[in-house]
Order: structure tokens, then C-alpha cells, then sequence
């Protein structure tokens, strides 16, 4: 499921700042090797209490082996400058099956179309989306969950970079921070994500993700010809 809220975990194009200033609105185009996978979108109110949501979904060549879309939501409270989820919501179709997929600190409920309902435990920490979008990378150490499976990213390596993207992309300084994830059964995956500012908050301009004999996926955050604003 992580690999489902990256296209989540886990696609996109437009930045440009919310109607009130206090939002902003996101847009990454995902690659797959050389095609066009999809878009993801996130919309950001962070405050002491956060607000997130957002679409994923696969277009172009990706739709004609795999089509996907999903809608995803959280909730929670910045405590010391690192999101702290109270709820995580996740949508999901395949075009012949549904999931909704609804995880509080208390609980985990699934409702599916090709299988019985159930409900768990819900899993520690902080959701995925909210970590990859509200957390001050490059964290040494942290636990993230997709609502069912919890794992632990731990930093491998930060570097500075200068990014030079296609135009629509951004382009400029940025800090890359590079982390090798773990699952429970032990399946690693690894992620990259490169940070700069933007509008007024660093957040990820470049995310790679690497999976063992798959390519590598890749989302690029569109700036549409909007100036960087690199002040912070």
C-alpha cells in the first residue's frame, strides 16, 4: 500500500498558493522509467492543527497496465515542528475493486469490495503523507504508517544539491535527504526526497522512490513559470 500512497507512499503538476495565503496547493507529475505514470495532488493548511488532502491517480501509458486512483485526507497536530496524526483516511479503486480505508490512534477500519470488512489496531506514529509533506527533513530517525503496515525510515545520507529540471519543474537549490525505509516482515525499500522553499515553507520539490527490481519512481514538483521564492 505504500507504493500506492507514493503514486500516495504512496502524478502531479501546479504549485500556487491557497485562496487565503495559509494553504498551499501542490502538483507533481510522476515518471516510471521513461513513462508518464500519473499526477498527485495535495492541498496544505499547516497550523497547529493540520489539514491535508489530495488525488493520486494514473494516467498516460501506466493506465494501459495498471490504472489506479486515490483520494486521501489527514488530520493531526504539529508538536515540536513534527506532524502527530489523529486520523488518516485513504480511498481507493482499481476499476473493478474499492478500498476506504479510515485509521485513528485507536483503531484501523477496512471496508473492501473484494473481501470482509475488518478492524484493527491502529498503528503508531504519524501517517506517511503527513511525514513526506510536514516533517523538517532530513529526519535522523522516525516511524511512518499507511494505515495498516507501520515502518521505520532511517537517514542514510544529506547533501546539498542545485536540481536543474525540464521547465514547468523546479529548478534551484535544494537539500537532498536520502532514507532506507523497513517494513515489519523486513522488506526495504528506499526514498529520496530533495527540499527546498516554496511559498513560504520548505517542502519537496523532487521524491524518488526505489524499489528492489522495479524502476525507480519519480515525482516532480510543476512550478508553471512561478518565480522561487528562496528567502527561507
Amino acid at each position: 500500500m505504500i507504493a500506492a500512497g507514493l503514486l500516495a507512499t504512496p502524478a502531479f503538476a501546479a504549485a500556487d498558493p491557497g485562496p487565503t495565503g495559509d494553504e498551499l496547493r501542490l502538483r507533481y507529475d510522476v515518471k516510471v522509467a521513461w513513462m508518464r505514470a500519473g499526477q498527485l495532488r495535495a492541498n496544505l493548511r499547516p497550523a497547529a492543527r493540520y489539514e491535508l488532502d489530495g488525488t493520486v491517480a494514473t494516467s498516460g501509458t501506466m493506465d494501459r497496465f495498471f490504472s489506479w486512483r486515490g483520494t486521501f485526507a489527514a488530520t493531526g497536530r504539529m508538536v515540536n515542528g513534527f506532524p502527530e496524526t489523529d486520523a488518516y483516511l485513504l480511498f481507493e479503486e482499481d476499476g473493478k475493486d474499492r478500498e476506504v480505508l479510515l485509521a485513528t490512534r485507536r483503531r484501523t477500519t477496512i471496508h473492501a469490495t473484494d473481501r470482509e470488512s475488518k478492524t484493527r489496531p491502529g498503528p503508531p506514529g504519524s501517517d506517511l503523507m503527513s511525514v513526506l509533506f510536514l516533517a523538517p527533513h532530513c529526519l535522523k530517525e522516525t516511524g511512518a504508517h499507511d494505515g495498516e503496515d507501520l515502518y521505520q525510515l532511517r537517514l542514510t545520507r544529506t547533501a546539498s544539491q542545485a536540481l536543474s529540471q525540464k521547465p514547468h519543474y523546479y529548478s534551484g537549490a535544494s537539500t537532498r535527504c536520502d532514507y532506507r525505509f523497513r517494513y515489519e516482515d523486513g522488506t526495504v525499500r528506499r526514498i529520496s526526497l530533495w527540499m527546498a522553499p516554496w511559498q513560504g515553507r520548505r517542502i519537496p520539490v523532487r521524491i524518488r522512490v526505489r524499489i528492489p527490481v522495479l524502476p525507480d519512481i519519480v515525482l516532480r514538483l510543476r512550478t508553471d513559470g512561478q518565480e522561487v521564492n528562496q528567502s527561507r
